[in-house]
């Protein structure tokens, strides 16, 4: 990451911002860009305090995607919609931004910055930003193409920060993910390599990726479907697991503290969509179109079921954190499969590589990946 660019950059936000005066703190911290740029100039403050480690980078990523999507939808017009575009572009290619290993939910936001930058960025910018949107755009649509992208942009990252303990733990998670989203057991061999690396910090592996670890080493020490190669990785997991106290935890409920929360799930009196509905409205809408549907509505329901879709899509891109999308998510494509039209198709398929790629640790896209 160039630093005197991002310094300067952070100094020019800041400018811009508090000479605009402070906008008007929204329901929730999550889409006011106000908010939102002081979190990320904490970030890189914290990062550069604890000499920008890999976990340090992620967490400054993640606060430039979030400033940046709240620029996209509340300012777009401003100059520092320019800047925070530069900077996504700058931190996204610097960590081999992928978005089934990412947990920022904001491909659209990335997508979007890079082809900016094409059209507006400065010398340095443009050939960066088209060289991850053409990445991006390659493998968004194709299972196969997204897991094996993802295990190539972590065994980069494993490498640029020197095996950092974070890096190799995301490797691990990139592993999972890969696995679940096409079942191809090279990625659950690739895993049982990756967690069996005595410098992988295997307790500091994210919920639920930890425990399907571990499910998938208990595995292949008793199923002759696996390799020799993986049953003696899966031996050494087990040993490490049984001599460190840490690894012995059988399940592990991480707290939300309520602020956090509340910049992660959208208020009950937020409205979303071409005719605002509220949280509730739109799971309540999904209720009643199935209702009719049982009655063999059929295709007569497309409106109105496309009215949830634009609901569902301004709900997603302004509280992409919200624990309530994946279920939500998961609905909207079942109704949009059942009324059938090739509108709700095309907006069933889009909802299920949302769910699948950018919520792919919940239990949602998980099942859905089974079936």
């Amino acid at each position: 990451m160039t630093r005197r660019l991002l310094k300067l950059a952070i100094a020019a936000l800041a400018a811009g911002l508090f000479a605009a005066g402070a906008v008007p703190v929204r329901a929730a911290i999550e889409t006011d860009p106000t908010e939102l740029y002081n979190t990320m100039r904490k970030a890189y403050d914290e990062g550069t305090a604890k000499g920008w480690r890999f976990e340090n980078e992620l967490y400054y990523e993640s606060t430039v995607f979030d400033a940046g999507r709240a620029y996209s939808l509340f300012r777009p017009t401003d100059p520092e919609y320019g800047d925070i575009a530069a900077l996504a572009v700058d931190v996204a290619s610097q960590l081999h931004y992928d978005p089934l290993t990412s947990d920022d939910a904001s491909l659209w936001y990335v997508l979007e910055a890079s082809a900016f930058e094409v059209k507006n960025g400065d010398e340095q910018h443009r050939p960066l930003a088209q060289a991850l949107l053409d990445r991006l755009e390659q493998i968004q649509d194709d299972p196969k193409n997204l897991a094996s992208a993802a295990e190539t942009n972590a065994l980069a990252d494993a490498q640029d920060f020197n095996r950092d303990g974070d890096a190799l733990v995301h490797l691990v998670v990139a592993d999972v993910r890969a696995y679940n989203l096409t079942h191809d057991i090279a990625y659950r061999s690739a895993l049982l390599q990756h967690a069996a690396d005595p410098a992988n910090p295997l307790e500091r592996v994210p919920d639920p990726e930890y425990g399907e670890m571990f499910s998938i080493a208990q595995s292949a020490l008793v199923d002759p479907g696996f390799s020799d190669a993986d049953r003696q990785a899966a031996r050494a997991i087990k040993y490490r697991r049984d001599h460190t106290p840490e690894l012995r935890v059988i399940a592990r409920v991480e707290a939300i503290p309520h602020e956090l929360k509340l910049t992660r799930t959208a208020p009950a009196d937020e409205y979303f969509g071409n005719l605002k509905y509220s949280p509730l409205g739109v799971r309540n809408e999904v209720v009643r179109i199935n209702k009719y549907l049982d009655k063999g509505w059929g295709f007569r329901m497309e409106g109105d079921a496309l009215q949830v879709d634009s609901a569902v899509e301004d709900w997603q891109k302004q509280y992409p954190h919200d624990f309530t999308l994946p279920a939500t998510l998961l609905d909207a494509y079942r109704l949009f499969e059942r009324v059938g039209t090739p509108k709700t198709i095309s907006a069933a398929e889009s909802v299920k590589t949302l769910l699948l790629v950018e919520y792919a640790s919940s239990r949602q896209a998980q099942d859905l990946a089974a079936s």
